[in-house]
Order: C-alpha cells, then structure tokens, then sequence
C-alpha cells in the first residue's frame, strides 16, 4: 500500500477556528438538542464538476478547479456574486495566465476581507484528476487584489523551485497577527519535503519570502522513516500563533510550538510540543489516512479527520471518520471519541473494501463552541453536537440533489453523485459550501446552538479569516 500511496502523494488532498462570545450550550435542563439544513441557494458552477476550494470575500466567493485547464472547459477559478444568497450567480472567472492552465490544479483557495485579497495555492496535478502533463508549471502561491471583484488584478506570485526541485504546497492555513493585522503569514505544508512545513510571509504580496522552515523527521526528531505513509498532509495555529497542529497521514497528530514564528524571531526555534511517543497515531492497525485538525473555539479540544480515498485506488470501505482529540496537556493529546456516519460501520463493507470509486470519508471541518460542520464527501454535510466531547451526535446533515449533465465527473471519487469537499465558510449566520461535482450550496442551520452560526464575527484560518 506503501507503493500506492506513494503514487497519490503528489496530488493527493488545518483549520484553527477562533471564535468570540461565551459558550452558548445553554442550561442543563435545556431541551435535548436538535438542529435543521434548509437550502437558501445554489449554482451548479456551470455544470463544469472538479469543484475545489473556496473563499469569499465580500459579496464575492471564488472558486478554484481540482482538474487543469486546456482540456477541460471553465476550469478557471470562477467569481461568484453572492449579494443575494437565494440565488448565487457565476460573474467572471479568473483565466490564463495564471489559472486554467496544463495539468496544473487551483486548489487551495483564502480569502483575506480585511486587506480585500485572494490566496490562491496551484500545484502540478496527477491523472487521479483528470489532469494531463506536463505541467505548464510548478507549485506556487498568488495573491489578487479584489478592488474589481470580478476582476482581480495579481500582486504577486511565489514559485516553489522548479520544474526538477519543486516542494509545492499541499493545503495552507492563513495566520493575520492579532497585533498587526498587515502581518500576515501562510502555513504550508510541502508533504514530498523536506521540509515539509514552510511559512511564507505574504504581509506584502509582491515580494512574499519563506521565513520559516522545518522538518518534523529531519529537524524535529520525529520517530519515523520518512516514507509515502508518513506525509505531513496539513498544518494550522492557534489564533495567537504559538501553538501548530499537524496532521500527518501515518505518523499521527501531534503539537508543535511555533510562538517564535508568532514573534517574529529569526531564524526561530520550532520544536516538537508533543514527544513523538505521545502523538495520536492509531495506524497500524488502522488505515493511514489522517487529513486534519481543526480547534473548537475556547475549548482545549480539537476535531481530527481521517480521509481515506474509495477502492482500487485506496484503502477503501470503511473510509474514515472524525475524532475529537483533548489538547489541554499538548505533550500527552487524547482522543476522547469518535464518531462514525453510518456508511463508516464496517459490516457496509460487502466482505471487502466497498464499491469501487465510492468514498464517505470525513474531510474539511469548520467548527464553533458547539457545532462541528464536517464534509463527509457522498454523505454530504454533516453537522454535529459537541458540546458532550465524549459522545458527539448528529443535529443535522444535507444531502444535495444530484445535477444532471456534469462536463467532469471525478475519475477517482465519482461513484455516487454527491462529494462534499469544502471547508464549510460561515457568512452572515449562513453556510456555504462545495460539492465537488454539484456546485455552491448556501445553507441555513436551524436548531440548537444557532446563535453561534448566526453571530456577525467569526474568524478561521483555514477557509477565511
């Protein structure tokens, strides 16, 4: 499986969530808690499929391509006017030269309000999407000016090496300095490494510099070979900068101190938090898929999710699922409990990995004090209760409509017509989200703990700040 892996890891896909107000979980002898998703909007994307991330940033969201342009129509990255949620409507796109290019994927998109910008990550994609080489380049982070939302003007790119040494970022989370808010730096994780973590200082896009960079193995004396199940696939801070959660696929979850990043001192010290005996590691036995991490706002716990791609390619059948994990000692983390969609309970398995290119695996996760929104791929969205973190329940989920007449079904994960991929972005008390191949959905929650999706402020690092 090594092998395997070891092909995906190319192209294969933390948030920290920083929330305000008190803890909303109400009275203990509150009525049992219950919740509901109504569609308010939605766009198919111009039927295109291979949706991948988004951001948004006003009345705006933009919206990259998990597959490459040239072959594929409106692979760019498409502007999407959303000043009126009950009908979100594609109004431009972003194209050539520097999106919609030859086997080259836009596939990690932030949005940054304050300073009225777009982070977009592109990196070489594999045949697992539909792309096709060679490469019209290598992996790189742009960053566009939305004065003209639909237009944006680009102030700078960052190429990582080149076509022969090229260390291209895998999924970056944004960290704006709660003392200097023009400060601000990209956590990276580069998972081929070393090293495999790098942060670039973006505080003046057209002249973005790595100020930072680490290896777990190499550097922090990780207990591990460095192999294709051993990947670090995703990295996020605390709001204040000091703390880093990582996420490697087989190395486990472990914390890492990063308050020298956070200060600015160079060239800095980062160092392992957590012993590398004490990391949340559970495969073997387990399948190594562990994708990220994501903090609940005000509380010492965190939301871990393992993605495990479909049969032949993967593992398969019974995918992954969510963890939550207490960080309050960062040297000893400890999972508290999981919870499994029903699709994840292994008797589904049909005596084998499942059916092919079928996956309901855990993916992105945007949390508050109490609710965790988790794209669970065919099984949609999936909202839960965590207020009890050793037994979360569901409140609610979505499961959209199918859209007929895709240009671009996923060749890898297109065995049911549903994939919920996105970090869900709360925005004016609504939810949006992406469905790989269905478009944008924009959701209301009702129910339980709803003041806390409805409340005007709500940063995150992972999909928007």
């Amino acid at each position: 499986m090594a092998t395997m892996r070891g092909a995906l890891a190319f192209s294969l896909a933390l948030e920290v969530i920083a929330g305000c107000g008190d803890n909303l979980a109400g009275p203990p002898d509150a009525a049992p808690p219950s919740g509901s998703l109504s569609l308010v909007g939605h766009t198919d994307l111009m039927a295109r499929g291979m949706n991948s991330a988004m951001a948004i940033v006003g009345n705006h969201a933009y919206i990259g391509s998990r597959t490459d342009g040239v072959t594929h129509a409106n692979a760019g990255i498409l502007v999407v006017d959303i000043s009126d949620p009950s009908a979100p409507a594609v109004v431009g796109a972003i194209g050539e030269p520097v999106a919609d290019l030859r086997g080259v994927s836009t596939r990690e998109l932030r949005g940054i309000p304050s300073k009225n910008q777009l982070v977009v990550l592109s990196f070489p994609c594999a045949d697992i999407h539909g792309c096709l080489g060679p490469a019209a380049e290598v992996g790189n982070i742009r960053v566009f000016d939305l004065s003209t939302p639909t237009a944006p003007t680009l102030l700078g790119t960052f190429f990582f090496g080149n076509l022969f040494r090229s260390l291209p970022g895998h999924e970056f989370f944004l960290w704006q300095d709660p003392g200097d808010p023009n400060r601000v730096l990209l956590h990276l994780s580069t998972p081929i490494g070393p090293p495999a973590y790098q942060v670039l200082d973006i505080s003046d896009p057209a002249n973005m510099t790595i100020a930072y960079a680490w290896d777990p193995i190499d550097d922090g004396g990780l207990a591990e070979v460095r192999t294709s199940d051993t990947l670090l696939h995703s990295v996020a801070v605390t709001r204040d900068g000091t703390m880093g959660l990582f996420s490697s696929e087989g190395a486990g979850f472990y914390l890492v101190d990063t308050s020298d990043i956070a200060a600015g001192v160079t060239p800095g010290e980062i160092s392992l938090l957590t012993p590398s005996d004490n990391r949340v590691d559970y495969s073997p036995p387990a399948f190594a898929g562990l994708h990220s991490a994501t903090m609940i706002p005000g509380r010492d716990l965190a939301v871990i999710t393992d993605e495990i791609y479909p049969a032949p390619i993967f593992e398969g059948c019974p995918w992954g699922w969510a963890r939550i994990v207490s960080v309050a000692d960062p040297t000893a983390p400890q999972v508290v409990s999981e919870f499994r969609h029903e699709k994840n309970d292994p008797a589904v398995c049909a005596g084998g990995r499942g059916p092919e290119f079928v996956t309901y695996t855990a993916h992105n996760t945007t949390n508050t004090e109490s609710l965790s929104l988790i794209t669970w791929h065919s099984a949609g969205l999936q909202v839960l209760d965590t207020t009890d973190p050793t037994n979360p329940t569901r409140l609610a989920e979505f499961l959209p409509e199918p859209v007929d007449g895709i240009a671009t079904e996923d060749p890898t994960l297109g065995g049911e017509p549903i994939l919920m991929w996105s970090y869900p972005i709360i925005k004016d008390g609504l939810i949006y989200v992406i469905d790989i191949r269905n478009g944008l959905y924009v959701l209301r929650y009702s129910g339980t703990y709803e003041n806390e999706i409805a409340r005007r402020a709500f940063l995150e690092g992972n999909s928007n700040l």
